[in-house]
């Protein structure tokens, strides 16, 4: 229960992060998710180059903690997994080019400056660099209208654009897991995360399944040690509302694992992963603040599609194990575009021999699966 309120408080934050960092204040229209008049300056592009570290982080966190040691045991097995992430933020990632209104840059209908570091740029078309959400501060372009009158295909140029601001982030929590735990006879395990989170009265879900599946002992890797392991893992993860909100991941890789007799494991692995979606604004309808807006996405009063990506695609890993009882600690530490420290810990509660069925609580200070150095698979 407290982690289910956890949680649910971490994902209302994050998707409220997105909502009001953009200026916006989150209403119900229908199935569909509101921003209202007093804040229309953001596009669809800007918003998207914005919030990509950040959805980073979050995709991120939805493919961390989903494999330990990829030794598994011939048993039906349960339990539960209880872990967090947290991403280190590069440089790199605190900043975007944000695109300018269209006509800047065309001096017969504005002239625009922008001041960086006490040196002025005029008149500069295209995109100039911002800051993202894990940025510092943005750079206003000031804007000079050339006519009075406004073109009928072009409204007269606002004094200045102003961009969202950066909150000089350095290291950012991902998203906490709890996950049940199975594992199969086939040295097949299991991994499910499930949470409803309820937002204007629908609901937000968050599902996750991952799997993996030991294969070196069927071609006779490491045949004179079956404390070794090599395992295949793949998952996928979803973030859903109805009308508004369709983000889904996935993930596949590769990993191994060694132990030894007193509980301790080292392992490591490879991934593929990818992070895609969208989160849709419907805008409040107010001719009069929009008129005037030099962006053609908001005078046309067009919905605020924010497209979800990740600047990680690989990820290379390694971390520790260490089994005792029921228990099991693992930390580990990957490279990706944001490097990326996991702890977590489990409790496997069950164990069901797949031979004689019988069930019992691991209790002894043996390794996670219960076999000894030599023993054949």
């Amino acid at each position: 229960m407290i982690y289910t309120q956890f949680v649910t408080k971490v994902l209302r934050c994050l998707f409220f992060t997105v909502a009001l960092l953009s200026g916006t204040v989150i209403v119900k229209a229908g199935d569909s998710l509101m921003i209202m008049k007093e804040f229309n300056l953001i596009t669809s592009n800007n918003a998207s180059g914005y919030f990509k570290p950040l959805f980073t982080t979050i995709g991120e966190s939805f493919n961390s903690n989903t494999f330990t040691v990829a030794h598994f045991a011939k048993q039906w097995r349960l339990g539960i997994d209880i872990s967090a992430s947290g991403m280190i933020i590069p440089s790199s990632q605190k900043t975007y080019d944000a695109y300018q209104p269209e006509d800047y840059g065309n001096t017969s209908v504005t002239q625009t400056s922008e001041i960086r570091d006490g040196v002025v740029t005029r008149n500069k078309s295209g995109r100039v660099v911002q800051p993202t959400i894990y940025g510092g501060n943005s750079t206003p372009t000031f804007s000079t209208p050339q006519t009075s009158m406004s073109p009928s295909n072009s409204p007269k140029q606002p004094s200045t654009v102003t961009y969202l601001e950066g909150n000089n982030i350095n290291f950012m929590s991902g998203l906490p897991a709890v996950q049940i735990n199975a594992a199969f006879p086939t040295r097949t395990q299991l991994r499910v995360r499930y949470l409803p989170v309820p937002i204007d009265d629908r609901s937000l879900t968050y599902f996750g399944i991952m799997g993996s599946q030991q294969f070196n002992h069927l071609v006779g890797l490491f045949a004179d040690d079956s404390l070794v392991g090599i395992a295949l893992n793949a998952g996928y993860h979803s973030l859903s509302r109805n009308l508004g909100i369709s983000v889904s991941s996935f993930a596949i890789g590769l990993h191994g694992s060694k132990t030894w007799n007193s509980g301790l494991s080292v392992y490591g692995g490879l991934q593929y992963e990818n992070l895609s979606g969208t989160i849709t604004f419907v805008r409040e309808k107010d001719a009069n603040d929009v008129s005037k807006s030099p962006f053609a996405e908001i005078r046309d009063q067009k919905d605020l599609k924010i497209d979800v990506e990740s600047f990680t695609n690989l990820r290379l890993g390694a971390g520790v194990s260490y089994k005792t009882g029921i228990v099991e600690l693992h930390a580990d530490a990957a490279l990706a575009s944001q490097p990326v420290l996991s702890v977590g810990i489990s409790f496997w509660f069950m164990s069901i021999d797949s031979d004689t069925k019988d069930s019992n609580l691991l209790d002894n200070n043996n390794n996670i699966n219960n076999e000894k150095k030599g023993d054949r698979p």
